[in-house]
C-alpha cells in the first residue's frame, strides 16, 4: 500500500501550481503584518520574509541590518538608521490590511497594485503601493516596492532606492 501512495504524493508535489505574483504579494504581506517587522528586519523577521524576496533585495536588507547593528555598537545612545518604521509600505506605521487590486505585466516584471489600510488612525488611512514581482530561480519573488503615498511624511520612491540611500549615507 505504501508503495502505491508514494508515487501519488510525488506527483502531487510536482504538479502543484507555482505561486502567482498576486499570491506571493498576498503571502508576503500576511507574513509582514504577522511579524510586526519594523525597520531593518531582525533575523527572525528576515527568515519569515526572505522566501518572498529576490536575491538582490535580500542582500540589500541584510546590508541594512548590518548598518543598523554597526550603528548601535558605535553610538549606543543614538537611534541607528533603519531602526523602525515600515520599509515595505508608504506609511511609517505600516498597513494592518492589504488587498491586491491589480496585476499588470511589464515586460519581465509584474506590477502588483495593492490597497493598504492602517486602521490604527481615526479615520483609517488608505493608500496604494505597487509591488514589483519577477521570476528568479523558477519562482515569483518581490524585486522592489514603489511607494504610492502622497502625504508629507510618506516613504517616497522605492524600497530599493530607500535602502541604497541609507547604505550610502552611513
Amino acid at each position: 500500500m505504501r508503495l502505491l501512495l508514494l508515487p501519488l504524493v510525488l506527483v502531487a508535489c510536482h504538479s502543484a501550481p507555482a505561486a502567482t505574483p498576486t499570491n506571493v504579494v498576498e503571502r508576503f504581506y500576511a507574513a509582514s503584518i504577522a511579524s510586526g517587522a519594523s525597520g531593518a528586519p531582525s533575523a527572525e523577521d528576515f527568515a519569515a520574509l526572505s522566501p518572498f524576496l529576490s536575491d538582490s533585495l535580500k542582500a540589500l536588507l541584510v546590508a541594512a541590518r548590518r548598518l543598523y547593528e554597526a550603528a548601535r555598537v558605535q553610538a549606543p545612545d543614538d537611534k541607528p538608521p533603519l531602526a523602525d518604521g515600515s520599509l515595505f509600505s508608504s506609511l511609517f506605521e505600516g498597513p494592518t490590511t492589504v488587498s491586491v487590486i491589480g496585476d499588470t505585466a511589464r515586460a519581465t516584471t509584474h506590477a502588483v497594485t495593492v490597497r493598504m489600510t492602517y486602521s490604527g488612525a481615526d479615520p483609517p488611512v488608505s493608500w496604494t503601493d505597487v509591488v514589483l514581482v519577477v521570476q528568479e530561480h523558477g519562482r515569483s519573488v518581490i524585486e522592489d516596492i514603489e511607494y504610492g503615498g502622497n502625504w508629507d511624511f510618506a516613504n517616497k520612491g522605492t524600497l530599493r532606492s530607500s535602502l541604497a540611500s541609507a547604505l550610502l549615507n552611513r
